[in-house]
């Protein structure tokens, strides 16, 4: 098992970090034998952020020993040595990742929309539709995240037995919040869950929740109100992420708020075909938009109206553990041998 020592630049941003977390899971699942070290990242001056995000994406443009020694003065962040990988998430850590791989010269994977870098300049530049001719640029079918068929299926199945279930029949709902051009009305929540109550009701199924950062407090407390959540993952109330592959597996239908392509990516990644809920009011990059297409005619979501979801019912195949499994092995693949060249 060959080790590989891995520095993860982080911002503490959660949607980025569960995408670096789920890019380094793919190098486990590969066989490496991964230490991984995590390393806080500030500006240097907060109050001279915006300048400082400027003048170092305008010099990653041309990494140099000058250019790098300037970018590396624009963070705040402990010492980086003794790795062979540095990989990070989001814009503004694009030109720190650059800065310390070139200069301890090793391998660098980052994540997010390009600016003034050139992809060519990092080892593995993942993004989530094709934005160069590069060879380092890898577009993975599923947003990279920590969750697998096989994980889901374990942990579920152990959760079914302990809890002395089986035979019960669950649905699950995973709500977001207002973000990436999508907003609810307090309406729309409360129409949301009705309607998923209704839908409980009518396939005799007990319904489950997680909740996330950006749930409002209020929807989570009225969730908590009107439901026996003995078994859902509420963010606030647990003050946390709580761990979730077991829900997904005993679900035999899982909804989701359509606001997160991690969330979605989380679900479909169970194995499952996915329902993805959407608010009537959507002003979302197309960018993001091109993800959910892209989910859609790949067969991983159906997209559902908040108005439908009582009468919802997925078309065609939703078991798609094989075609998950194959995607998630291709990305695999492009990854490993993107760090041997």
């Amino acid at each position: 098992m060959m080790k590989i020592r891995i520095c993860h630049l982080s911002e503490g941003v959660a949607g980025h970090d569960g995408q670096v977390l789920g890019v380094i899971k793919t190098l486990r699942d590969a066989g490496y034998d991964v230490l991984t070290k995590t390393v806080s990242v500030r500006w240097k001056i907060h109050l001279l952020r915006g300048l400082l995000r400027l003048i170092s994406r305008k010099l990653s443009k041309y990494p140099n020993f000058i250019s790098t020694k300037l970018i590396l003065f624009c963070y705040k962040f402990s010492s980086v040595n003794e790795v062979d990988v540095i990989i990070s998430g989001g814009a503004n850590l694009a030109p720190l990742n650059l800065a310390i791989s070139k200069t301890l010269k090793v391998k660098n994977i980052h994540l997010s929309t390009p600016r003034d870098w050139k992809i060519s300049d990092f080892s593995a530049y993942i993004t989530s539709s094709k934005v160069s001719k590069s060879p380092s640029n890898l577009v993975p079918e599923i947003v990279p995240n920590q969750f697998d068929p096989k994980t889901c299926k374990d942990l579920g199945t152990k959760f079914i037995y302990e809890k002395g279930i089986e035979g019960i029949k669950f649905s699950l709902l995973v709500l977001g919040g207002d973000g990436i051009g999508y907003t609810y009305t307090k309406k729309e929540w409360i129409e949301i869950l009705d309607n998923f109550s209704s839908y409980c009701e009518s396939k005799e199924s007990s319904p489950l929740f997680i909740t996330s950062r950006r749930t409002p407090k209020e929807i989570e407390d009225l969730i908590k109100h009107r439901y026996d959540v003995s078994m859902s993952v509420l963010f606030h109330h647990e003050k946390a992420r709580g761990k979730f592959d077991h829900l997904l597996y005993i679900a035999d239908d899982i909804f989701v708020t359509e606001d997160s392509s991690t969330m979605i990516s989380e679900a479909v990644s169970s194995g499952k075909k996915v329902a993805s809920i959407f608010p009537q009011n959507i002003k979302a990059p197309d960018k993001y938009l091109q993800i959910i297409i892209k989910y859609e005619s790949l067969g991983f979501i159906e997209r559902c109206d908040i108005k439908s979801i009582d009468k919802f019912s997925l078309k065609g195949e939703t078991n798609i553990r094989e075609k998950v499994e194959s995607s998630k092995k291709n990305f695999q693949r492009l990854l490993v041998n993107r760090l041997k060249d």
